[in-house]
């Protein structure tokens, strides 16, 4: 769960009153959040000058548009509200798998009321059923509510507003299990342990207990483990510690399958050392403060923190779908670091830093050299 603003979508077919209640929805908001932002689909297509059409392909790209646009100011701090019909299966899955905070609320108005409204604005209603046909009536709106009859657009709204304020507000999952799954249970396991974790290996005093967040198969717990240290491998996917498992019956680790703050309480004061590589960037954003709030309470007075992920001057933060000002998916789900940030979050947990380090030629694999920030923090 994420306690930051989100996207509040109001929906329903043309006619049923989306941007009236759109606008009462904000003002209401304005009086109890810091930071609201109201965006209106007909003034995006116009925005964005016409290069869409209306055939169902187009209205189904300029729907993930709107959405992309969206998620990324809602990483920056507002809640965005969305009037648009945008009413199709795969853009509300894709909504729901990616945008944080997300809360659909559709206006629920009959057609006959749709149809005498809508003659007197923009006249969409031609054909019988050609609009109902068009879209896909949401199947799980956060709120199913009338607009019409009794009911006034200013009583829809605050209802809207009352349930986007006393929802629970979720992490996407943004389809990093099914990947890592598939990636786990199909790519051979790295028999060599990584560079960031020979380069930890050799500033450890001997005999550490170290906690590998973000252990994968397994690599370098077991390089860690076979250099006498006790190590615990910890992965959010069942797949990888599954297979490290049965790929590494001989390292003497404990494998175990989710994600730190579900085992801080069990692990007050445990490690030396909590070792983080290539996981980071796999995190959201809150996920990643979860992991530092649990960081220095895992840790024992003058353990270390030793963390590797991709730096946002990557290559890689360059292309694929974006989602917000780090966050992409090419291929899967990475949420890109600023090295600032990562600084600024590990001295807020009260951490020392000792070392920030971004370059190439950290991390190079194959015919990948990604660019990385190496972090290095200390309890004391």
């Amino acid at each position: 769960m994420v306690a930051r603003p989100g996207v509040v979508w109001i929906t329903g077919y043309s006619g049923a009153g989306k941007t009236t209640v759109a606008r009462h929805v904000e003002a209401a908001l304005r009086e109890r959040v810091e930071s609201v932002i109201s965006l209106d689909g007909d003034d995006l297509r116009k925005i964005l000058a016409g290069r869409w059409g209306y055939e169902d392909d187009d209205r189904r790209e300029l729907a993930r548009v709107y959405f992309r646009l969206c998620s990324h100011l809602s990483s920056q701090g507002s809640i965005v509200v969305i009037s648009a019909v945008a009413m199709f299966k795969e853009v509300q899955e894709w909504v729901r798998d990616n945008v944080p905070g997300v809360f659909i609320a559709y206006l629920d108005v009959p057609r006959e009321v749709r149809i005498a409204r809508d003659a007197e604005t923009k006249g969409v209603y031609r054909g019988a059923g050609e609009i109902e046909a068009t879209y896909d009536e949401p199947a799980d709106p956060d709120l199913r509510i009338a607009n019409h009859g009794p009911v006034t657009a200013l009583q829809a709204a605050t209802r809207i507003v009352e349930a986007v304020l006393a929802a629970p507000v979720l992490d996407p999952e943004h389809g990093r299990a099914a990947h890592w799954a598939g990636y786990y249970s199909s790519q051979p396991a790295i028999a060599e342990p990584s560079p960031f974790g020979q380069v930890v290996a050799e500033t450890l005093p001997p005999s550490q207990d170290v906690l590998d967040v973000g252990a994968g198969d397994g690599r370098d717990s077991a390089y860690l483990a076979a250099r006498g240290h006790r190590v615990v491998g910890l992965d959010p996917s069942a797949a990888a510690t599954e297979r490290a498992r049965r790929d590494r019956p001989e390292a003497d680790c404990t494998w175990v399958t989710g994600r730190i703050d579900d085992h801080v309480d069990a692990w007050t004061g445990a490690f030396d050392v909590v070792y983080s590589r290539f996981v980071l960037h796999s995190m959201t954003e809150h996920e990643e403060q979860l992991f530092w709030d649990a960081v220095p309470r895992v840790l024992r007075p003058g353990g270390r923190v030793h963390v590797e992920c991709r730096s946002i001057n990557d290559s890689g933060a360059r292309r694929g779908e974006v989602l917000s000002r780090t966050e992409r998916i090419d291929g899967h789900y990475r949420r890109y670091a600023v090295p600032a940030e990562l600084e600024r979050r590990a001295a807020a947990a009260g951490l020392e830093v000792e070392s920030v380090v971004e370059s190439a030629g950290l991390a190079p694999w194959g015919d990948q050299d990604p660019v990385v920030v190496r972090l290095v923090a200390r309890r004391a």
